[in-house]
């Protein structure tokens, strides 16, 4: 990925992923709570939504995008094509504690490995699930890492862990 910066004088700026993205809380606030969680995976037409779709497009959690969405799922035990409105409750909280944990231990690790920081040196976050972890036994059942193209980028998944009917092959805990 590829960052900038720009500055433009106050009220300018009219790009439209930032004007969506720009009064909803970060995920790792306090007020990206499971009530703001709740309003996300409950809103009208969304239960048609693949879990992927509904979490990284729109800028509906602003910031969470493909590259960190894989080991959010992973670590959630859901498939990226599962639907949303198939979440059960338990799913849902799963989902939720997962982007919360996840995104806070990549932050706290700067950023993943397989990306670098502006001096050319890459993240501490160890990714689960990612470009250098595909083909590779997965890290809690051993199941080989997959990788599909799905809505216009990669995919990856453990299918022992994430099967698309909800059931978990894997005997460790989340």
């Amino acid at each position: 990925m590829y960052g900038g910066l720009w500055c433009f004088p106050a009220g300018e700026f009219q790009y439209p992923h930032y004007l969506q993205a720009r009064d909803r809380p970060s995920p790792l606030s306090d007020q990206f709570n499971r009530a703001y969680w709740d309003t996300i995976v409950l809103s009208p037409g969304v239960e048609r939504l693949s879990i992927k779709a509904l979490l990284a497009t729109r800028q509906r959690i602003p910031g969470l995008g493909n590259g960190v969405l894989q080991d959010i799922l992973f670590n959630a035990r859901i498939h990226p094509k599962k639907a949303t409105g198939a979440l059960t409750a338990e799913q849902s909280s799963a989902l939720y504690c997962s982007v919360k944990s996840t995104l806070a231990e990549m932050a706290f690790q700067g950023g993943r490995d397989t990306e670098r920081d502006l001096f050319g040196r890459p993240g501490g976050y160890q990714t689960k699930l990612s470009k250098n972890t595909v083909y590779s036994r997965g890290p809690a059942c051993g199941t080989t890492i997959q990788k599909e193209a799905y809505m216009g980028g990669s995919t990856y998944y453990c299918a022992g862990c994430q099967e698309l009917d909800g059931s978990c092959s894997c005997s460790s805990s989340r």
